[in-house]
Parts: structure tokens; C-alpha cells; sequence
């Protein structure tokens, strides 16, 4: 009876999808078990699976697709079991005189960026936030979301003392602070936040980390929705929007600061600064009828500025070099 052999381990985590149609490809003498939280990989023939063990460290740490592995083989009985006789990995094709130099030649197509793909579990407070957006809408429409809002100032008065916001935070409600920013005042409102959390947000927080991302929200936030209230307080407002502008300036400085980062395309946050102008012009709201939270999104934009500038200097920016590996896989 034949003895399995493990050859190698993988997590419980790991999708071994690919490695199993490979098997199945070239009727390879391995199979696959669990045991003791692992994943092993077996084989009855302990000189295939010793050259089979390079290809697969490489396969794990993403640098092959078994769809380009090519094995050699040869008549049964030649080689114990298998049928081959060895593993050929795809080469890494010799650059071209125009990829060394950078220029393409004539005709050739333009090179699509390609987003990247993050990991779900790296961008836990980007997905909570997206979630808050529909949250906040479904909220008011209930009318459950003043405990949220800033109470629009009615009485006039200029001094800070004798304003609803002082009266909020002298009874302790310092969340309302913050919390303007789940409040949506309808669906298309926060699914356009939403995609601004998507596209700016994740890519931030799967760089930079969890715990730095939380820190700009929540300073992007209080920054955002305090320029509101001090500008315009008689008015009821809110929305993510002063959060996204606050990733916009944090893209824009960290993009400037590695330049080789290109994780957000270079293009949103010049439209995002576009339509800023927009608003803040009042084209907006003269042909929507919509009112624009103006001062939170300069208020956002400007925080989210000083706050990548303070990261970037103290060495964050490092992070952000393409270079820096992570799991790239749903």
C-alpha cells in the first residue's frame, strides 16, 4: 500500500481552487486534506513532491498562475507514478528595448490601469462607514435621526455660549460631532457617498491601517461639520461628503508625496475638485435645487490636506510605495 507523503501546508484561509484544477489538469498523484487547522497537500512519491515544492512557495506568494505551469511528461513507468519529469514555471520575458525605455511602439494600445483588489478584512472601518451612510438615511426617513443632527441655531444670538451647539455639548452630546455625517437625506445622496468611501476610503485604510484611517475620518468629520455649523447654523445639514473631501485631500497629498502610488486613479480627485468648484460656485444647487454642505467640503478638503501632510512627514508615506506587499485577494 502506497505511503502519503505531506509535501506541504497551506492556511484554512487559502483558496486552493487553482492548485486542485492543476492536479486535476495533468492526473497528478497528490491529493488534499485537512488536518490540525491546515490545509496538506499529499503525495505517494517524495522526489516529485520535493521539485513540486518550490513551485508552489512560488504560487503562494503570487509571483506564478498554475494556468501557465507547463509540466514534461513521459511515458508511464519512466518516472515513479507521475508520468513527468519535470516542472516547467512561466519565464519572465526579457524586457523590450521599448519597455526599457518607455516608449511603446506605434499602434500598440494604451496600458489600462488595473485597481487593485483589497481584502475585505483589511478595510473593516471603509465597509462599517458605507453601511452608516444607508443607516443614517434609512434613519431619517424614519424620523429617528435628530439625536444625529446639530440642531439648526434659532436664536440668533452671535455669541458661541448661547448656541444650540454649546447647549449640545454642555449636556454631554459630543457625538453630534461626528455623527452629522451618517445622516443622508436621500438614497442617491448616500450612494454617492458610498462610492466615494469605496473608491478613496479602502485603498487608504488597507495602506495606512485601520487605526490611522479612523483618526482622519473622525478629525475629518468634527472638522467638516463644525465649518458647517459655524457657517451656516440656522440650517439642518448632513452627509458623508465632508468625510470624503477629507480622503480627497489625503489622496491628493500622499499621491504628491509617492508619486508611484496609484491605487485611487489620478482622475477622481481632480473630479472631486471639480465639482467642489461646482458647488461652492452655486451651479449646483441653481440647476439641482439642492442645497451643498459647501463648508464641509472645503472644511473636509483642508483637514484631510493638513492631516496627510503631518502622516507623510513623520513616515507614512512609506506604505503607500508600491512596492510594500499585502494579500491581494477577496
Amino acid at each position: 500500500m502506497s505511503q502519503w507523503i505531506a509535501v506541504y501546508s497551506f492556511p484554512l484561509s487559502k483558496d486552493l481552487g487553482a492548485l486542485v484544477g492543476f492536479i486535476q489538469r495533468y492526473q497528478l498523484p497528490l491529493r488534499i486534506v485537512e488536518e490540525k487547522n491546515r490545509q496538506l497537500l499529499l503525495t505517494v512519491d517524495d522526489h516529485f513532491g520535493q521539485m513540486l515544492k518550490p513551485l508552489l512557495q512560488r504560487w503562494e506568494a503570487g509571483e506564478i498562475n498554475f494556468d501557465d505551469v507547463q509540466l514534461q511528461r513521459v511515458a508511464p513507468g519512466d518516472s515513479p507514478g507521475s508520468g513527468v519529469t519535470g516542472v516547467q514555471p512561466p519565464q519572465r520575458p526579457e524586457p523590450s528595448p521599448e519597455s526599457r525605455t518607455g516608449n511603446k511602439p506605434a499602434g500598440s494600445p494604451p496600458a489600462s490601469p488595473v485597481l487593485p483588489v483589497f481584502p475585505l478584512i483589511r478595510t473593516p472601518v471603509s465597509l462599517v462607514l458605507i453601511a452608516l451612510c444607508f443607516l443614517g438615511w434609512v434613519l431619517l426617513a424614519n424620523n429617528s435621526a435628530n439625536v444625529l443632527l446639530i440642531t439648526p441655531d434659532q436664536g440668533g444670538s452671535p455669541l458661541f455660549v448661547q448656541s444650540s451647539l454649546a447647549w449640545h455639548l454642555q449636556h454631554g452630546e459630543y457625538w453630534r460631532l461626528i455623527t452629522p455625517a451618517m445622516v443622508h437625506f436621500s438614497l442617491p445622496h448616500a450612494l454617492f457617498n458610498a462610492l466615494g468611501i469605496w473608491i478613496l476610503g479602502r485603498p487608504l485604510e488597507a495602506r495606512a491601517g485601520s487605526l490611522a484611517f479612523v483618526a482622519l475620518v473622525v478629525l475629518g468629520a468634527v472638522i467638516s461639520n463644525l465649518s458647517q455649523y459655524l457657517w451656516e447654523s440656522q440650517v439642518r445639514f448632513g452627509g458623508m461628503s465632508g468625510v470624503v473631501y477629507a480622503l480627497v485631500g489625503a489622496v491628493l497629498v500622499i499621491q504628491r508625496w509617492q508619486p508611484a502610488w496609484r491605487d485611487v486613479p489620478t482622475g477622481f480627485p481632480a473630479a472631486a475638485l471639480i465639482l467642489l468648484f461646482l458647488c461652492a460656485l452655486g451651479i449646483v444647487t441653481f440647476f439641482t435645487g439642492v442645497g451643498v454642505a459647501n463648508a464641509a467640503h472645503i472644511g473636509g478638503f483642508l483637514s484631510g490636506l493638513v492631516i496627510a501632510l503631518v502622516y507623510c512627514a513623520l513616515g507614512g508615506a512609506r506604505k503607500f510605495n508600491p512596492d510594500a506587499t499585502f494579500a491581494r485577494k477577496l
